[in-house]
């Protein structure tokens, strides 16, 4: 009978550090949805093929990585760090310098490699261990993919050849970066370094070689939403894999902004209690406030904040601190935003980190809202100033000023520790720090009817226009002396 399993990872390269657009950020570990992918490929190993122990070979962001795993045991599992510090040796010189930890049957996943309810379980099956080498194939439409990462040819259930990076695709088999392998394996990297003119060995040509030689080197078809992680797009694609799987168990929030003495708040409030989805509503209210024992009778949560704590920013980051749901709509407490436009937000979010609505789209000003023409071009004066300012981070904006908006809370714990703006400005500082940490902001128009003074007479003046330009001026320009992770 096999014994378990022991985990390799290969995390010394640059696919495990985010590369910022901005210089402000240091590197760090890949985050999904706030966990870094290491974790995830960590907690895999883990729960799927009941791994208790694991060398991680670490290189850059080594500090950053053992500070996060420690000695591996919150995690359930036995972690031991190996330091690869000739990273121009490549993959096959990380596999090898686990060897020093590994005397049994081994499973190596590479860490730019995202997989999200996947098979991996099924490597413990009868029949799947014992060979040489397993690696893991799928079945992909785009050939593109396969040309990227490495091509496998088959006979049955045995690979009879491994072409990285292939010309020619002859089928729809992507080679993976799961593995699992014998620890004859290094005795073979071994002998291939020994034999190197330049001291590099290319691992998915080695294992192709090893098949020509007669070694038994088999398939393990993957199922999974997969993704290997090397750019910006990449890194969407995998939190929106995770997001598509996991949405119809998602807890959703609304968080209901007031200044304390609305007078239509019952009316909002019953509307938006008829939107199906929410999960809970929150209702943030300043101490001195008319209006918390009527939401309570309502069945929101009131969230009262203490005394000082007054303006627009900071009365929000008090609310989401204390609100454990997955997934938060910010709203008004006068009903500027109709309950039935909360559909839109929620049919983008999947696909972003942040959806904020938009004002300016003058069909859908309903009449009687008090948007003036010239508050509505200091919106989009203020929107297409960010966007130029955070070009290269292809976000597109028209209104800076819109409270109606959607956030994943794994997305805003990430932030939240940027978050200092207190007044209406927070809205636009809660769209840089996404920016600034590659998360994906997507703008949408939205219904907008706005009878209400409360918010007008606080904020909709000209203090408000020079506080949001110079945060976007600071923000942009000021603080490439802070340190800011992109996730921990």
């Amino acid at each position: 009978m096999a014994g378990r399993l022991v985990g390799l990872i290969p995390a010394a390269g640059l696919g495990t550090r985010v590369r910022p657009y901005s210089a402000n950020l240091p590197k760090s570990m890949l985050p999904i949805n706030g966990i870094p992918n290491l974790q995830r490929i960590v907690e895999l190993m883990r729960d799927q093929l009941d791994i208790r122990e694991i060398v991680i070979v670490t290189g850059y962001c080594a500090e950053v990585i053992e500070d996060h795993f420690g000695d591996g045991r919150a995690f359930g599992v036995d972690i031991r760090f190996v330091r690869n510090t000739d990273l121009d040796r490549g993959l096959a010189w990380s596999v090898l310098l686990g060897r020093e930890h590994i005397r049994t049957e081994f499973c190596v996943i590479l860490s730019d490699e995202c997989y999200v309810a996947s098979n991996h379980h099924e490597l413990l099956q009868p029949g799947r261990r014992g060979a040489f080498a397993t690696c893991g194939v799928m079945e992909v439409d785009d050939v593109a993919l396969i040309r990227k990462n490495y091509a496998v040819l088959l006979d049955g259930n045995r690979i009879t050849r491994l072409i990285e990076k292939p010309r020619q695709v002859d089928n729809d088999l992507l080679g993976l970066g799961t593995f699992v392998f014998s620890p004859e394996i290094f005795a073979e990297l071994e002998r291939a370094f020994a034999e190197s003119a330049d001291g590099y060995v290319e691992f998915v040509t080695l294992l192709d070689r090893m098949c020509q030689q007669g070694r038994e080197i088999i398939a393990f078809p993957v199922r999974a939403n997969y993704v290997n992680i090397n750019d910006r797009d990449s890194l969407f694609q995998a939190k929106f894999n995770e997001r598509a799987v996991l949405f119809a168990r998602r807890s959703i929030a609304l968080l209901v902004y007031a200044e304390g003495h609305e007078q239509r708040v019952r009316f909002s409030l019953q509307r938006y209690r008829k939107v199906a989805d929410l999960a809970a509503i929150y209702l943030v209210v300043p101490a001195d406030n008319t209006i918390a024992t009527e939401a309570a009778e309502l069945g929101v949560q009131v969230l009262t904040c203490p005394p000082g704590v007054t303006l627009y920013g900071e009365k929000l980051r008090y609310a989401l601190d204390r609100i454990d749901h997955d997934l938060v709509i910010l709203t008004e407490a006068d009903y500027a935003f109709p309950g039935r436009d909360i559909d839109k937000l929620l049919a983008y979010i999947r696909e972003a980190d942040l959806v904020v609505g938009t004002r300016t789209t003058r069909q859908l000003i309903e009449q009687g809202s008090d948007l003036q023409e010239l508050v509505r071009l200091a919106n989009v004066f203020l929107a297409k100033l960010m966007e130029v300012l955070w070009w290269r981070f292809e976000g597109r904006f028209t209104d800076v000023g819109c409270t109606f908006r959607a956030i994943w809370m794994s997305s805003y714990r990430q932030m939240r520790g940027d978050l200092q703006a207190r007044g209406a400005e927070f809205a636009v500082e809660m769209i840089v720090e996404a920016l600034d940490r590659r998360m994906r902001v997507i703008e949408i128009p939205v219904n907008y009817r706005n009878i209400s003074r409360s918010l007008y007479r606080k904020y909709r003046n000209r203090r408000t226009f020079f506080r949001i330009l110079r945060l976007l001026v600071v923000k942009r320009f000021c603080r490439g002396r802070r340190s800011r992770p992109v996730s921990t």
